[in-house]
């Protein structure tokens, strides 16, 4: 990951911004806890990569600090850092499907909560703004 970033911040302009969203482990762990599959949670969270086993579609996952440190070891400043689908993915479809204004209020929900630091965690996307250093 480390060496795409890198690529990344060389295509930047001098005052350029990069936009990165990348697979948040605590939203995996936390998915695969509440679906009763206690054993990939923990091994999701006890591997290096945030893998819950050999059927994980995801090749990495990060925290919040991983990511701001892989974007500051780049050589950007960190912005902005958010959570994306904080509750989105554990709400149940037939909820919002049936629930009047229920879609409305999940999406004000998920920006509310998006900026807050301790959501951050359990979010299943992580993204971060870096600005290049002048």
């Amino acid at each position: 990951p480390a060496e795409g970033v890198r690529n990344a911040v060389a295509a930047l302009r001098p005052s350029g911004a990069l936009s990165l969203l990348a697979a948040g482990l605590g939203g995996a762990v936390l998915a695969r806890a509440l679906a009763g599959h206690f054993t990939e949670a923990r091994q999701a969270l006890t591997d290096p990569a945030g893998r819950w086993g050999e059927g994980d579609p995801v090749p990495r996952r990060f925290t919040a600090e991983q990511l701001s440190e892989l974007v500051s070891g780049a050589g950007l400043e960190v912005g902005a850092v958010h959570g994306v689908r904080v509750f989105a993915d554990l709400v149940p479809g037939v909820l919002v499907d049936t629930e009047p204004g229920a879609v409305d209020a999940l999406l004000k929900l998920e920006a509310a909560a998006a900026e807050l630091p301790a959501f951050h965690s359990v979010a299943t996307q992580l993204h971060v703004l870096g600005e290049k250093r002048p």
